[in-house]
């Protein structure tokens, strides 16, 4: 009989919520997934995090569909790994999926974290096409489950979507991926790694289980390459913090027009030239628009001709409400207006609203908008 009761109360099932145990990032025992676009650094950061992990004696299984025994290890070298720790992985390039016996192995090496890299092989040579629903169940039962049970941590390197409008927070395939994992973890390369130069890649929260991760960016890793050897040191850091003032609130439309704006700008401008450039009358909100970009990674800042600061695109900002006007009582609209700096079109109306009493303000000279007939820009 399966369907017998099991006693939650009981002493077998009180486990408290631990935090993670590998640079900040990573549970133990726990499934997770680490997803970002082409250039994101996925396989050299999942790789930091097998060298911190075996130099805080765990034992790391690397299963490699991506880059090959050679590559893998220059990687490894390039990260300052001593010859004994790149013997020490447990390297595998498997034709198909695991069994029984291979869950077996692992569990007896006393392997206490395995990374996939990268899911889509996986789901290659397991027959497996992860864009439909049951195809995802049967991965996460064939390749996670098992290691799972054993009290074996889980890092699946994974793709997303080409499209950043499309993207949202899932990996590339079914959503049931996301339903299967207990923490999702997004790689946005910030500022790209080459020679001789300093790389930046923030590590988005899109999952959480645990619920120990800041959000919405876990953590940023810093990369630093030498310009001889090209010996890679790195950082991992708390995301830098935003500017939003005490009450919560930032002008997410002003950084989405800010960003828009710097998409269109790839040498940069400054940042006369976007206060000049994005309409709006708060040169103040504008400039707090341009810090809150930079404190979260969706621009950079640097040295320009002439003693100029050059503020460049890095990442898209979309501001993430949009009210239905139609849809919404005066009093929600005005709560909207008041902390939400959305952008108004009604009559002679337009800009951005930033406090209560300019809000009353809109409403009271244009009571189309508080009746739901003004027009959302």
């Amino acid at each position: 009989m399966s369907w017998e009761a099991i006693n939650l109360a009981a002493s077998e099932f009180s486990k408290p919520s631990e935090p993670p145990s590998l640079c900040g990032l990573v549970y133990a025992g726990k499934r997770h997934i680490v997803s970002g676009p082409p250039e994101a650094a996925k396989t050299l950061c999942t790789l930091i995090l097998a060298l911190e992990h075996m130099r805080a004696g765990g034992v790391v299984a690397f299963v490699d569909f991506e880059s090959g025994p050679g590559e893998t290890r220059r990687l490894l070298e390039d990260l300052g790994a001593t010859l004994g720790e790149v013997g020490d992985v447990f390297y595998f390039e498997p034709d198909g999926p695991p069994e029984r016996n291979d869950i077996e192995m692992i569990a007896r090496e006393k392997i206490t974290l395995v990374i996939v890299d990268a899911a889509a092989g996986a789901y290659g040579v397991s027959g497996l096409d992860d864009n439909k629903r049951q195809d995802a169940e049967a991965f996460a039962a064939t390749w996670i489950r098992g290691l799972w049970q054993q009290g074996i941590a889980t890092i699946v390197v994974d793709h997303v979507v080409k499209s950043s409008e499309l993207r949202g927070k899932f990996s590339i395939g079914s959503e049931r991926k996301l339903g299967q994992a207990d923490v999702h973890l997004g790689l946005e390369a910030v500022k790209q790694l080459h020679r001789g130069a300093t790389g930046l890649v923030k590590v988005a929260t899109h999952k959480d289980r645990g619920g120990h991760l800041s959000r919405p960016y876990a953590a940023e890793i810093e990369l630093v390459s030498d310009a001889e050897t090209h010996r890679i040191s790195w950082q991992i850091r708390k995301p830098a913090a935003t500017t939003q003032n005490e009450n919560g609130w930032r002008p997410t439309f002003l950084m989405q027009k800010t960003s828009e704006l710097l998409a269109r700008s790839p040498e940069g401008l400054s940042r006369n030239a976007i206060q000049t450039s994005v309409y709006g009358k708060s040169n103040q909100h504008k400039r707090q628009a341009i810090d809150e970009l930079i404190a979260g990674g969706y621009a950079t800042e640097e040295p320009g001709p002439r003693g100029a600061r050059l503020v460049k695109h890095a990442l898209p900002f979309t501001s993430p409400t949009s009210p239905d006007l139609a849809a919404t009582s005066p009093g929600e609209l005005l709560n909207d207006l008041a902390h939400l700096a959305y952008p108004l079109q009604g009559g002679e109306v337009r800009g951005e609203v930033a406090d209560e009493d300019e809000a009353d303000e809109l409403l009271r000279r244009h009571p189309d908008i508080a009746e739901g007939t003004g027009t959302a820009q």
